[in-house]
């Protein structure tokens, strides 16, 4: 195992034997779902309908655009012409990827020079302390609002919102990385625009269920768009190629663009549809979930599934990053946040089968998707009801009590009523008080004492 990765190397022979496993999985859920028999058209229909509702508008592009303006004057207030110069702001995630949604988020990373190099920690830390104070002084101007310094992250940032624009924005220091890895994602997603449309609706999907979130150990939104990505490198025959076919000049975007170009210029030979690529992405996933904790690992260079053991124990899911491939980009995902995933994929594909067998409508059908659900509060528990077992002499006689009443709660209002015995009064049996005329608590009551001793 390589200590400096945390990662062993990929074994040629489990990822053999693990792509195997997958392919018997898959192959056994497609035929339980039998979804070749299926005309999936108006599943079509219902997804175009969510990716046309869910793409930005122009306004939230020039939004972004302007947003990254003010944060440019913001370093020119704090820089100006010093000595070191002032910092370079890139866009990167989503929207550079042009995979956001009106609400989403925009990155921004504070880049000092074209260096490879990247900065210490403690750098970065007075870079964003810095940018945090001015931000401070803004919010009171009525500019900005909610800043927020969230230090202790991996990846220290800052966050606010921006008054003028309505954009919240998340800044960071030195994410090279972050800005290569989204500009690539962009040019890749020119060779099929089912690509483009498959990442949308499954990050609208995660949204809705509360998947889509670093914070609670579920799928960041790098995690999703690369296994949408690695679900259409493993179709037959395939949507997308291997990253290493695109890489193989570099992984500089020009570079990756001109070997891009060579692949639009091509045939498509797979004509799935929307529909079809998005309920086997689930089904897919749906499969393999045993599959996870025996090392299975989505890569994104050889466009397969391959074997890979992470040092990090509990992982829930493997996406091996395609710049740096001892890093898992899911590495966040636990136990817990696996179970909720899995959870929610559950649901989706027995959902969609609904759909496909007529159980439920196309509204329907995008409200249980794409529209959060509210949480439903579990019904207050039910108070149990005592049964108090008399002892096996039943021929006792409470002649104590002899001449007087019992009583005993009165079930429905709360109240009591004296009770007297059947028959002579002077040989009363001292029972329990009898429960509601239902359920187990009341078979038991007359399997031992009877239904004659009931009122």
């Amino acid at each position: 195992m390589d200590s400096r990765s945390g990662v062993a190397e990929e074994n040629t022979v489990s990822s053999k034997g693990i792509r195997k496993k997958v392919k018997n999985s898959e192959s056994v859920a497609l035929q339980r779902y039998k979804i070749d028999t299926y005309n999936l058209v108006d599943l079509d229909k219902v997804l175009n309908d969510v990716y046309c509702s869910c793409r930005p508008v122009s306004a939230d592009y020039e939004a972004r655009k302007d947003t990254l303006k003010h944060i440019n004057a913001l370093a020119f207030d704090i820089y100006g012409d010093s000595k070191g110069g002032r910092p370079v702001l890139k866009a990167y995630g989503s929207f550079a990827m042009d995979m956001f949604f009106a609400r989403s988020d925009l990155d921004v990373s504070i880049n000092f020079g074209d260096g490879v190099s990247e900065l210490p920690r403690d750098s970065k830390l007075q870079i964003l302390e810095r940018f945090a104070e001015k931000l401070h002084s803004l919010q009171g101007e009525g500019h900005v609002r909610n800043v927020v310094s969230i230090l202790s992250a991996r990846v220290p940032i800052v966050r606010f919102l921006d008054q003028r624009t309505c954009v919240e924005c998340d800044l960071a220091v030195d994410s090279k990385e972050g800005v290569l890895n989204s500009r690539i994602i962009q040019i890749i997603s020119q060779i099929d625009d089912r690509f483009h449309k498959l990442c949308l609706l499954i990050k609208h999907w995660a949204k809705a269920h509360d998947v889509n979130s670093a914070l609670r150990n579920t799928l960041n939104s790098i995690s999703i768009t690369l296994l949408v990505a690695h679900h259409l490198q493993t179709q037959d025959p395939p949507i997308l190629p291997p990253f290493s076919v695109l890489f193989k000049d570099g992984v500089d975007p020009p570079n990756v663009e001109k070997r891009t170009r060579e692949f639009l210029n091509k045939e498509k030979r797979n004509k799935e549809s929307l529909g079809r690529l998005f309920v086997t992405f689930f089904v897919k996933l749906q499969s393999v979930e045993f599959l996870w904790r025996q090392g299975l690992c989505v890569s994104l260079r050889s466009g397969l599934w391959i074997s890979k053991r992470w040092r990090r124990a509990g992982v829930g899911i493997n996406v091996e990053d395609f710049l740096d491939v001892s890093q898992n980009v899911a590495r966040v995902v636990n136990d817990r946040g696996a179970k909720k995933i899995y959870s929610s994929i559950n649901q989706t594909v027995e959902e969609l089968f609904e759909f496909l067998n007529g159980k439920i409508d196309g509204a329907h059908l995008k409200d249980k998707l794409f529209v959060p659900q509210p949480l439903v509060e579990p019904p207050p528990p039910v108070p149990q009801v005592e049964v108090y077992h008399q002892p096996p002499h039943h021929n006792y006689r409470c002649d104590e009590f002899k001449g007087h009443h019992n009583k005993r709660p009165r079930f429905g209002n709360g109240g009591e009523e004296p009770i007297h015995a059947a028959g002579d009064d002077s040989h009363a049996i001292d029972l329990p008080p009898p429960p509601p005329p239902f359920g187990r608590v009341y078979r038991i009551y007359c399997d031992k004492f009877g239904p004659q001793n009931l009122p």
